[in-house]
């Protein structure tokens, strides 16, 4: 599926691509359904994991038929063109083994904090992670076959003009997330998870969390766009370096933050690492050319950051208020007052967001 997945991105086709793990989620959804038939809803889940994953290699075997790029099997011939893929491949995945590295971490560091620090590192990292997966991801998806296409062209300057549309989109994208996560990280998670055995007690804690991981979530979502830079050239060990230059810092930070913040310490410690992984990335490829910010990204940056602080401010004005109101409902009220503020803050942000637009400060399109 990885595999089918990128050679449709290279060749310009996203959707089958994209598309494809939302059937994970129907395959667990549909298994868990039937978990009378298994043994537990553990064996379910897990066997609508494996009937999901078929389902998604059928659906990429048939979009790569027809866009042509069904390969063949054939044998293997180890010419240049192979073994510099591989020459490529390995840098690529120790690097992309950054993030993964930081979560086993925390994961080992969380089970010696007091019973719940896992827990709450879980439930801040679900939502942590949505931005990160729409937005982040899949921008670095797209720009990457365009940037090596127009490069191939010779059409430098347009290539490093997508990528600056790029990052101003996905700081777009991001950044009512991350007003979000910095200023109700405590009403968010009460209003999604404080039920049953997930006290108030456990929300506060998996808030702290959610607080700290936003932090660095301007930084994540940018990552995949700086690395495109590089690997657009062929240039795997930069980004290598870059990603174990962060995750040291990173598990180095657990350990002197995780004493005084606990489960906070260790998700603020990951933001810290992924703007280290950041700024190297950045500073390298502008020096070297690989990367070209120009005034009009600036004015983008300034745009998003204005709405940006107009919804905190909203948000933080209506917080209290919105919760005294809801507190008379009969039940749901963190959710109620949840909807409410979050409407007010967006609602704020689009305004200021559509009018940057308008005015062309903030522009996603070339030309």
């Amino acid at each position: 599926v990885t595999l089918l997945s990128g050679v449709l991105n290279a060749v310009g086709r996203f959707s089958a691509a994209a598309a494809a793990p939302i059937l994970l989620n129907i395959g667990i959804v549909i298994a868990l359904l039937a978990a009378g038939l298994f043994a537990t809803a553990g064996h379910a889940a897990a066997w609508g994991v494996l009937g999901s994953g078929i389902a998604q290699l059928l659906v990429l075997v048939y979009a790569a038929r027809h866009a042509g790029v069904l390969a063949r099997p054939a044998p293997v011939r180890l010419d240049r063109d192979v073994k510099d893929f591989f020459k490529a491949l390995g840098p690529a995945t120790i690097g992309s083994m950054g993030v993964q590295i930081a979560m086993f971490a925390d994961t080992i560091i969380a089970t010696l904090l007091p019973t719940g620090a896992v827990s709450a590192l879980y439930f801040a990292d679900r939502l942590y992670q949505l931005p990160l997966g729409v937005i982040g991801i899949a921008a670095g998806t797209v720009l990457l076959p365009e940037m090596s296409r127009l490069l191939a062209a010779n059409k430098a300057t347009a290539a490093y003009a997508a990528q600056n549309r790029a990052m101003i989109f996905s700081l777009l994208m991001a950044a009512p997330f991350f007003a979000a996560f910095v200023t109700l990280p405590d009403l968010i998670m009460h209003a999604f998870f404080a039920r049953g055995a997930f006290t108030a007690q456990s929300a506060d804690a998996a808030g702290s969390a959610l607080f700290a991981y936003a932090v660095g979530l301007p930084a994540v979502v940018l990552i995949r766009s700086a690395v495109a830079s590089f690997f657009a050239t062929g240039d795997t060990l930069t980004p290598l370096w870059a990603s174990l230059t962060g995750v040291a810092v990173n598990v180095a930070l657990k350990l002197v933050l995780t004493g005084p913040f606990e489960q906070a310490g260790l998700a603020l410690a990951t933001s810290i690492g992924a703007w280290t992984n950041l700024v190297i990335l950045v500073v390298l490829a502008t020096r070297r050319g690989a990367m070209r910010p120009d005034p009009q990204m600036l004015r983008g940056i300034l745009a998003i950051l204005a709405a940006t602080l107009a919804m905190i401010a909203v948000l933080t004005l209506l917080a209290e208020p919105a919760i005294g109101v809801a507190a008379s409902l009969p039940r749901e009220q963190e959710l109620a007052a949840l909807v409410v503020v979050g409407a007010a803050g967006g609602t704020v942000f689009l305004i200021i967001a559509g009018l940057a637009v308008r005015a062309g400060l903030i522009r996603l399109r070339g030309g």
